[in-house]
């Protein structure tokens, strides 16, 4: 895998965090740095905790992984084209952003335990995706209201479904 797609997948990991910044910064936007912050955070450890996750069962699987890898990265990628985020009215604070927090990166450690099952290596991943997250979501901030939020999800889906197909033709050429 690639720089390229590497960045890819963290922009598209990111949407969710970024749609949770535009809904949040339509009303508010006092906690733009401690929310992006921690977007990014776990954007960062849930790919590595799946990561950890694959590779212990990566053995037992390895001759289907990149089948399996293909249904995790197309089910996110379906998820996010069809599910829009929905923010009611709560009050912001550290709970909520906690739970958003956790709430935003679960994809994420799906594709940990994907990049687990093709063999690639977590570290600059994981960098690579919380950083890509809190800069997308401080984006998401400043440009509240100005843009859709379904088109991000749509976008960030659409991008993980175009992966799993390469990932199946990569392990094809093989």
């Amino acid at each position: 895998m690639d720089l390229l797609s590497i960045i890819l997948i963290a922009l598209a990991l990111s949407m969710d965090a970024f749609a949770v910044s535009v809904a949040t910064g339509l009303r508010e936007t006092k906690h733009a740095y401690e929310m992006s912050f921690s977007f990014g955070f776990f954007q960062a450890v849930m790919p590595i905790l799946g990561w950890l996750a694959g590779s212990y069962v990566r053995g037992t699987i390895s001759s289907f992984d990149h089948w399996i890898a293909f249904a995790i990265l197309s089910a996110i990628g379906i998820k996010m084209i069809y599910e829009e985020e929905k923010i009611a009215r709560i009050r912001i604070d550290k709970y909520t952003i906690f739970l958003l927090s956790i709430a935003t990166s679960i994809d994420a450690f799906a594709i940990g335990i994907t990049l687990s099952f093709i063999g690639f290596q977590i570290l600059l991943p994981a960098i690579i995706i919380g950083t890509v997250t809190f800069f997308v979501c401080l984006l998401g901030f400043l440009i509240a209201g100005k843009i859709k939020v379904r088109k991000a999800e749509v976008a960030g889906g659409i991008i993980l479904i175009f992966l799993a197909i390469k990932i199946l033709i990569e392990h094809s050429i093989q």
